[in-house]
């Protein structure tokens, strides 16, 4: 593999997954045959996926955690 293709490809799944999603997918949907670039650009948008998930898997904690303490100052009164 060549890895600085593989990078570019990375930052650049990342970006568009981040920014323009819509074109990443059409440009996914017709890449052949794959490269290390391709592979790159595969593991670029997964990583935001699981980064935009935990994100938002702590935002959903910190909700849930806000709500319940507001719950538990109610009781007291």
């Amino acid at each position: 593999m060549e890895e600085l293709k593989y990078i570019n490809g990375f930052n650049s799944g990342y970006l568009l997954a981040k920014h323009m999603p819509t074109l990443l997918s059409k440009v996914m949907k017709n890449i052949s045959p794959i490269s290390d670039f391709s592979e790159g650009l595969f593991s670029g948008k997964e990583e935001y996926e699981l980064e935009n998930s935990r994100i938002q898997t702590e935002e959903l904690k910190r909700l849930r955690n806000k709500s319940q303490d507001r719950d538990k100052g109610h009781e007291r009164n």
